[in-house]
């Protein structure tokens, strides 16, 4: 009986994960890479990506990145997780309500069957809301803040793992943290990580100090991403490559 309740668990949790569709610009970078893949990796969402989407980030590489070491993270996401690349798609592609230059993107995330888009590229979306074609779209701090909610100590306990296996900064949480304030696409997902792990694991980054200012004279239970992101003042989405969400360059992925 145990057995069977443990199997039921696991199926209910597992019917409750989201499958969410990654942008170019998502997985451009190695730090926000690293915190996708590490939390996917852990189960709390199913990762999918298209060959254009790679093709994409490869183009549009972090200043300092060679295009081999890209590749050969790339080839390592598809070994790692070999139901996320998507393919099948083109026919979906005209019929996309997207920027043209977009619309492979969410044709390959409907093919996937994706719950939700996550791209620092909202506005160049407006898939319908009901039907076969319908998408949510969400930025990437959106959607890791969703990701927390859902399941806070697993999300924390991987990212401490995450941090203790790293050669390099970022090794402990603080840094973590601090080094996410530091990135648009990150910011508000620092935020909120923030005041969730224990004083101690805190990181003290101004940019966090300013957010939580900002939230605080708002209405004081502002989410962390409209608190940083005021109406009328949010900076707009970018394409993988313009100056993009990493402010530092990446000299090796």
């Amino acid at each position: 009986m145990g057995r069977r309740r443990l199997a039921e668990q696991r199926l209910t949790s597992m019917a409750t994960v989201r499958t969410a569709f990654l942008d170019a610009n998502v997985v451009r970078g190695q730090l926000t890479t690293d915190i996708m893949l590490t939390l996917a990796a852990e189960r709390l969402y199913r990762p999918k990506w298209s060959p254009e989407v790679q093709a994409e980030a490869i183009r549009n590489k972090p200043p300092g990145a060679s295009e081999q070491a890209v590749t050969g993270r790339f080839a390592q996401m598809d070994k790692v997780f070999p139901a996320a690349m998507t393919t099948g798609y083109d026919e979906l592609t005209p019929q996309m309500r997207a920027d043209e230059k977009d619309k492979h993107v969410l044709a390959a995330a409907v093919h996937s069957k994706a719950d939700v888009l996550v791209t620092e590229n909202t506005k160049d979306f407006d898939p319908p809301r009901s039907g076969s074609h319908a998408m949510k779209v969400e930025r990437t701090s959106e959607f890791l803040n969703q990701v927390l909610d859902d399941n806070p100590d697993k999300v924390v306990r991987s990212l401490q793992k995450m941090v203790a296996r790293n050669r390099r900064t970022p090794q402990t949480m603080p840094e973590l943290i601090d080094k996410m304030a530091t990135q648009q696409d990150l910011e508000g997902f620092a935020h909120k990580l923030n005041g969730i792990v224990p004083p101690e694991q805190r990181g003290t980054h101004p940019n966090l100090q300013t957010t939580q200012a900002a939230k605080a004279a708002l209405d004081g239970v502002a989410s962390p991403t409209k608190a940083a992101e005021k109406p009328g003042s949010a900076p707009q989405a970018r394409k993988a490559g313009a100056s993009g969400p990493e402010k530092s360059a990446d000299k090796e992925l």
